[in-house]
């Protein structure tokens, strides 16, 4: 369904003769933006829709911009990282070596063997 929706909108658009101050439909630019705005909730960057589309980025961006659903804030959540694990290496007089122990094992360890 997109692609056929996108597909449409290009036609649309390539019956757009560009020239200096000339505008577009507002329907068509009400089009554009729409679609446009779809693409930024998915991911994509101003730069894909604009190549897709065949317009200039700057024009989809400024249009989108201009209808104030643009850089809305947004809620996040945060995780916080979790705190980094010491580890520590035990190596036995015998030669045996045991890596990555946390400091809590390699206690158990020393004790078990002690």
């Amino acid at each position: 369904m997109r692609n056929r929706r996108e597909s449409a909108l290009r036609r649309a658009l390539k019956t757009h003769e560009p020239a200096r101050g000339k505008r577009y439909d507002s329907g068509l630019k009400k089009r554009v933006i729409a679609f446009a705005e779809a693409e930024r909730r998915d991911g994509r960057s101003w730069a894909e829709i604009a190549k897709e589309l065949g317009v200039a980025f700057e024009t989809v961006r400024r249009w989108c911009i201009a209808t104030g659903a643009v850089g809305r804030m947004r809620a996040v959540h945060v995780v916080a990282e979790p705190s980094a694990k010491r580890v520590v290496t035990v190596i036995a007089p015998s030669g045996y070596r045991i890596e990555g122990l946390s400091i809590d094992e390699a206690a158990a360890l020393l004790r078990a063997v002690g």
